[in-house]
């Protein structure tokens, strides 16, 4: 025999909601340990940005984010985290008409305050070798833990021989529910 429990909304012994039903079964959860928020999503810009020639280039040219929830704020490339947890974060840079066997290496960085030479963390790295002439997407993710300060980029580097452009793309990231 089962039993049906009906209610549209749930709430904790201090008379918190922590999910409420509409009625015709969406259910939204209160809590914020239950939520993936904070979260952004960026898509790169029509107009291009150049990549320097073995040089590691910061990523700016990504759209005002379309999804900006919570406690994230977004300035020239860089999201900083404003609520501390595990987060998980990707990108596929689009690097406009490389050559064939030219290598492309994306990476996303955390640093606890700012950008240098010193704080920088990389989390996670990828790799692309470029086959005949044609842009190139590698797709990096990772899971870091960040303080309620952590910036995060997206850093390019290519060996084209000269500029290549960063045309498109994503970079996305939200807070793992429960951490």
């Amino acid at each position: 025999m089962a039993s049906i429990i009906k209610a549209n909304q749930l709430q904790d012994f201090g008379g918190n909601s922590i999910l409420t039903s509409d009625g015709a079964g969406v259910v939204t959860p209160n809590a914020s340990g239950i939520q993936n928020t904070p979260a952004f999503f960026s898509k790169g810009v029509s107009s291009s940005q150049a990549i320097s020639n073995e040089t590691y280039t910061t990523l700016t040219n990504w759209n005002t984010p379309s999804s900006l929830l919570g406690s994230i704020t977004f300035s020239s490339g860089i999201y900083t985290v404003g609520t501390a947890g595990t987060y998980f974060f990707y990108a596929s840079p689009d690097v406009g008409n490389m050559a064939d066997g030219d290598r492309v290496f994306v990476v996303i960085q955390a640093s606890e305050d700012s950008f240098s030479s010193s704080s920088d963390i990389s989390i996670n790295g990828k790799s692309m070798n470029a086959n005949g002439n044609a842009d190139v997407t590698p797709q990096v993710s990772c899971v870091h833990t960040c303080t309620a300060s952590t910036q995060v980029r997206v850093q390019v580097w290519q060996d084209y021989g000269g500029n290549r452009n960063f045309q498109g793309g994503y970079f996305m990231g939200y807070k793992l529910i429960g951490a």
